[in-house]
């Protein structure tokens, strides 16, 4: 039976609020707390001001939610002898016994990583395969390669596989962006490259644009976590996996509750795994494989911020405009006109979205001649103007 609780339970979070899937976490936790509190909540994030936690049961605390990374932290949290909850523990760094294993769980199922992310590309038509580690073989690096293989292998698809296998790779990112340059170029193309993580993503677009590999149409490359300031950033920008980190924090917190009101101590193992693929850039592939057509719409797109002729960009391809014209329009459908005023409406979009840039700086900037002729060609495609398309965004 469970028991009453006697006062507002004061819990522990152990979690470094510099980690995207840790920030997620506590909304998971503050989800639960909200619903089937009221808690009190202590965050220790091991910032450099902030004061070491020596004797946990001096402060108190009744539970505790941890990460594994704050291991000066832990001889502390080990001792007190409260009920604890931790993350990830089967994804500890080999060497030595694990000491978290004993203690209750919410880890990641990242076997279901890997096939989510072999499914999306075996969609997205792609015959070609391959995975990158993250630079030190991680525990939960190897079990999403083992799920993306397998899920491959079902299908009848092989896997190329990236590793560092050297220590001054691991200690000096331009070593190791010139053995993976090396290794991208000798890819079969198009490929589908899944990535352990979105930072590793960065570096393998980084890459690709170094070593001439042109991303999406000859290599299309998908991360994991969703970190936007991370997936934003890159060009392009990185599509990747979005893991329920959220949901782990509440199923933290649920078993945690269970614990603080039960007398058993019995110890349970819960996961959480993928909910989608938020795409981008870097996996949105052409419909054709035309190369001067594909040379057209990266140049269009690089540049659908400032005024550009299709002048501009038959001089970028280096031909003739009819031969421009004609291979244009039979790859893409349309002509290269079209494809500048549709990616200038795009861009136009986003800026509306995005930004509190007044309509008439957005059309000079994205080249259109006056406010008035951007917003009979917006209203024809969009069917609305552009304020109304503003405010129902916002």
């Amino acid at each position: 039976m469970a028991k009453f609780v006697k006062k507002v339970p004061l819990i522990m979070l152990l979690l470094e609020t510099s980690n995207k899937i840790n920030r997620d976490r506590i909304q998971g936790i503050l989800r639960y707390e909200r619903l089937y509190g009221p808690w009190r909540l202590h965050v220790v994030e091991g910032k450099r001001f902030e004061q070491p936690v020596r004797d946990v049961v001096s402060l108190g605390v009744d539970g505790i939610i941890a990460g594994t990374t704050l291991t000066e932290l832990m001889g502390p949290v080990m001792q007190a002898r409260v009920p604890k909850v931790f993350f990830d523990t089967h994804c500890i760094q080999k060497g030595g016994a694990n000491p978290f294993l004993k203690h209750a769980s919410v880890t990641c199922d990242n076997e279901a990583v890997g096939r989510f992310g072999a499914e999306f590309l075996l969609e997205k038509g792609f015959s070609h395969f391959a995975y990158v580690e993250d630079i030190w073989g991680s525990p939960w690096s190897t079990p999403r390669l083992e799920g993306f293989t397998r899920r491959l292998a079902a299908s009848g698809a092989s896997c190329e596989i990236y590793r560092v296998t050297s220590d001054s790779a691991r200690d000096d990112w331009s070593v190791d962006q010139k053995d993976m340059a090396v290794w991208l170029k000798g890819l079969p193309k198009p490929v589908g490259i899944f990535v352990a993580c979105d930072v590793r993503g960065q570096q393998v677009l980084d890459t690709c644009l170094t070593a001439g590999v042109r991303v999406p149409d000859q290599a299309a490359v998908l991360g994991v976590d969703n970190d936007e300031l991370t997936c934003s950033t890159t060009n392009p920008t990185l599509s990747s996996i979005l893991r329920d980190t959220e949901g782990s924090g509440y199923l933290a917190a649920e078993l945690l509750d269970r614990m603080m009101r039960q007398r058993g101590r019995r110890r349970e193992v819960l996961q959480y795994g993928p909910i989608r693929v938020v795409e981008r850039m870097s996996t949105e592939r052409l419909q054709f494989v035309d190369h001067l057509a594909v040379k057209a719409v990266e140049f269009i797109r690089i540049n659908s911020g400032i005024g550009m002729k299709v002048s501009d960009v038959v001089r970028h391809l280096g031909v003739s405009r009819r031969l421009a014209e004609v291979r244009f329009r039979q790859a893409v459908g349309r002509s290269i006109h079209e494809e500048i005023q549709k990616s200038r409406l795009e861009h136009v979009c986003r800026l509306l979205r995005e930004t509190d840039i007044p309509i008439g700086t957005i059309s000079a900037q994205c080249g259109f001649v006056t406010e008035s002729y951007l917003g009979l060609i917006f209203k024809r495609h969009h069917q609305c103007t552009m304020r109304e398309f503003r405010r129902s965004a916002r």
